[in-house]
C-alpha cells in the first residue's frame, strides 16, 4: 500500500528538522563542555587495552606509506648542523663505554704480544732453576712457588689455573733479561740527558761544553742517575721499565704488594752489593728457596711474576714438559 505523497514529504521534513536540531544541540554542547574535563574521565589504559595493535598494523600498508615519503624533502628540512650541536657526542661515547672497550682491547693486545715473548722465557726459567738445583742434589719442586700471602690473594681473585704465573717467584733468566733491559735504558737515558744538557749549554754560553770528558763528575752523575732510576721506579711503581717488559715486579718478602719507601731505598743502595765478590750475591736467585739476591734479603723484598689477572700460559711444549715433571703448582 503506497503512502500518500503529502505524508512522505512531511516525514522527510521531520527527519531533516530533527537532524538539524541534533547538530545544533551537539555544537552547543561541545561549545560548553571542557575537553580537558572529559579526558580526565577517560580511562586511556582501558581504551588501549581494547585496541588490537596487530590488527591495526596489518591494515597499514607500510610499503605504500614509505612510497609516499619524500626522503629528499625530509632531509632538506632537517637542520643537521643544529642537530649535531644539540648532540652530546662525548656523553654518548662515554655511555656506550667505547673508551673502556678501546683501553681494554689495547691492553689485551699489548699483553698478548708481550706474552709471546714472555712465555718461552718462563719455561726456560723453570728448566734452568730445576736443572741447576738438581745438579747440586736439591729437589726444586719442594721449594715454595711464591709468597704464601700473595698466592692466596691471587687464588681468591682468579680461577684456579695451573699455568697462572702471577704471584710466583720470578726465575733467573727473566730477571737477567730485565737487568739487561734496565742497563740499556739507564745508559741510553743518561746519554740522551748528557747530550741535551751539552747542547743547551752550547746555546746559552756560545761555546762548546764536553760533559762526557769531565772525568769523575761524569761517573758520579751516572751513578746518581742509575740510583734515582732504581729507587723511584721501585718506590712508585714497584717495577722498572725492564721488569715491566718482562712481566715481573718487586713485592715484600711476605707477599705484600705495597712496598715501603724505606724498602725501595735500601734495595737501590744495596743493589751493587749483590754484584760484588764476583756476583756472589746473585747466587740466591738460582739456588735460593725464594730466589732472592742479597739486596732482596737486605730490603726484605722478593721478585715475582706479574702478568695481570689473565692466565698467562706458557708455550705448549714447555707447559707439557713441566706438567709431566710435576713442576707447576
Amino acid at each position: 500500500m503506497n503512502a500518500e505523497p503529502g505524508a512522505s514529504g512531511k516525514s522527510t521534513d521531520r527527519r531533516g528538522f530533527f537532524s538539524r536540531a541534533a547538530r545544533g544541540a551537539s555544537e552547543r554542547v561541545l561549545g560548553v563542555v571542557d575537553p580537558d574535563v572529559v579526558l580526565e574521565h577517560v580511562d586511556v589504559n582501558a581504551l588501549l587495552d581494547r585496541v588490537d595493535v596487530n590488527s591495526l598494523l596489518d591494515r597499514v600498508d607500510v610499503e605504500r606509506l614509505l612510497d609516499r615519503v619524500d626522503v629528499d624533502r625530509l632531509l632538506e628540512r632537517a637542520d643537521i648542523d643544529a642537530l649535531m650541536e644539540r648532540l652530546d657526542v662525548r656523553a654518548l661515547v662515554d655511555r656506550a663505554g667505547i673508551p673502556e672497550i678501546v683501553a681494554d682491547s689495547t691492553s689485551h693486545l699489548t699483553g698478548s704480544a708481550l706474552d709471546l715473548f714472555r712465555k718461552p722465557i718462563v719455561g726456560i726459567d723453570e728448566i734452568t732453576f730445576r736443572g741447576l738445583n738438581h745438579l747440586v742434589g736439591r729437589d726444586a719442586r719442594q721449594f715454595p712457588p711464591g709468597p704464601g700471602r700473595l698466592l692466596t690473594w691471587v687464588d681468591e681473585k682468579t680461577e684456579h689455573d695451573p699455568a697462572l704465573r702471577t704471584g710466583r717467584y720470578a726465575g733467573p733468566v727473566t730477571r737477567l733479561i730485565a737487568f739487561i733491559l734496565d742497563s740499556l735504558i739507564v745508559t741510553t737515558g743518561f746519554t740522551v740527558i748528557v747530550a741535551g744538557a751539552s747542547f743547551f749549554l752550547d746555546l746559552v754560553a756560545a761555546r762548546r761544553f764536553d760533559l762526557a770528558g769531565r772525568g769523575v763528575w761524569f761517573v758520579v752523575a751516572f751513578v746518581v742517575w742509575a740510583f734515582l732510576y732504581l729507587w723511584l721506579s721501585i718506590a712508585v711503581f714497584g717495577k722498572t721499565l725492564g721488569k715491566t717488559v718482562m712481566g715481573v715486579r718487586v713485592v715484600g718478602a711476605d707477599g705484600s704488594i705495597a712496598l715501603q719507601s724505606r724498602q725501595a731505598l735500601i734495595r737501590a743502595v744495596t743493589y751493587p752489593l749483590s754484584f760484588s765478590v764476583l756476583g756472589l750475591g746473585l747466587v740466591g736467585i738460582v739456588f735460593g728457596r725464594e730466589r732472592r739476591a742479597w739486596h732482596d734479603h737486605l730490603a726484605r723484598t722478593t721478585v715475582v711474576y706479574d702478568w695481570g689477572s689473565r692466565a698467562a700460559r706458557m708455550s705448549t711444549p714447555l707447559a707439557d714438559w713441566l706438567e709431566r715433571k710435576g713442576s707447576v703448582p
